[in-house]
């Protein structure tokens, strides 16, 4: 019998824990598990008090699904021919992309990821064809881990990317890589437009969006991966911060332009909008998209639904305002001192949040494992129920 305790844990996150088979070294990759949980994460806050039986297995089966398909060079020529490049209005850059010889090389040889493959029921490593029950391991290329250094300057944080360099191999970039093919309701970028009016142009665009609108090209931002929340980071700080020289920044933009477009395409097949994301990367024998791939990184839409943690973000400021209010005031706090946001909610503003109600549970678990049936078309998740009747009953939450 496979026994995961074999493996330890080097790092427990809110929504996934990394298991250890064989450490990366300075100069060498190694072996890592990810281990999908059922726990989730909403506001920067950690874990939240429910668990949503099967999302675990449902995000490492879809994770795994989508890594497959883009190491396949076929699925890039297929994508060549697609009709969604025509959503991308900006005919430049359009052609741009379509000429690129960086897409002549993901045509040629695909993408190069950090995933190894699923790990069965029995410990084997396996493709998701070959899975006949769902399973939350993900084995993957192993990297080191490395952390800026934080210290303060007065009331103020510093953070210290100088660990990170150009040279440097073998880790996780410490930067997120935004891909925006639109504005939905709740995105981030309405407040840096909101208090730069200009701002759009930096992004290449010809003029201001508005909220529900689809952009004329996507567009690409910058945060900090390491920090207590996410910070907007300009292109020169994500450049700096990256330890990536000015080709290897380049291409791993230009990475996250063709894997949004694909994914764009491949839900676009199930009627479903993809309208932002982020991905990680990482630097070892060469740059390969790392983490996950799931709603948990990506924002879906169905019939006007979000199919991602939204939903959940959405009943906790209608049902639970208390921990919403409290949650902005911790942010103001973990500003100006060391501590995280879940400790200063639980300790110092002795703030916990409700649990959500049985029936709005039960539909945001279905909610995953639909997805990924629908997507997919894998059926191992027996009592998925069709995604279309799972969106409607969010809908009368939302």
């Amino acid at each position: 019998m496979f026994d995961l305790n074999q493996y330890p844990i080097a790092y427990q996150g809110s929504v996934k824990n990394l298991r250890v088979i064989k450490p990366p070294l300075r100069a060498r990759s190694g072996i890592y598990l990810f281990e999908f949980t059922d726990d989730y994460s909403i506001f920067d806050y950690g874990k939240m008090p429910d668990v949503l039986k099967g999302k675990g297995s449902a995000m490492a089966v879809l994770t795994a699904y989508i890594f497959e398909l883009l190491e396949d060079a076929s699925n890039w020529q297929k994508l060549g021919k697609s009709d969604i490049w025509e959503k991308i209005k900006d005919k430049k850059l359009r052609e741009h992309l379509l000429a690129s010889p960086l897409f002549k090389e993901l045509k040629k040889q695909g993408m190069r990821t950090h995933y190894r493959g699923m790990i069965n029921k029995d410990g084997k490593k396996v493709k998701t064809l070959r899975l006949k029950e769902p399973s939350n391991l993900i084995q993957v290329e192993a990297v080191n881990i490395l952390m800026p250094e934080r210290g303060k300057l007065g009331e103020g944080t510093l953070w210290n990317y100088s660990c990170f360099h150009p040279g440097l191999k073998n880790y996780l970039i410490p930067i997120e890589l935004v891909f925006r093919f639109g504005i939905p309701r709740g995105s981030s970028l309405l407040e840096r437009l909101e208090s730069d009016p200009e701002y759009y142009q930096s992004l290449g665009l010809s003029e201001p969006p508005r909220e529900g609108e689809w952009l004329s090209r996507p567009v690409i931002e910058f945060f900090s991966k390491y920090e207590p929340t996410d910070r907007f980071l300009s292109l020169e700080t994500a450049l700096n911060f990256s330890g990536l020289s000015n080709p290897e920044f380049a291409r791993v933009v230009e990475y996250t332009l063709f894997t949004g477009i694909f994914l764009r395409d491949f839900f676009a097949r199930e009627c479903i909008e993809l309208w932002d994301g982020k991905f990680e990367f990482t630097k070892g024998r060469q740059l390969m998209l790392g983490d996950a791939v799931s709603p948990d990184e990506l924002r879906l839409i169905m019939n006007s639904v979000q199919i991602s943690k939204e939903p959940i973000r959405q009943y906790y400021r209608k049902y639970d305002n208390k921990f919403c209010s409290m949650i902005n005031e911790a942010k103001e706090i973990t500003r100006r001192t060391k501590k995280g946001i879940k400790e200063i909610m639980t300790i110092d503003l002795k703030c916990h949040p409700e649990p959500m109600a049985r029936d709005f549970k039960a539909t945001m678990e279905n909610m995953y494992t639909s997805l990924t049936v629908e997507a997919t078309g894998l059926n191992i998740f027996r009592e998925a129920q069709p995604l279309k009747e799972v969106i409607r009953k969010i809908s009368q939450y939302v």
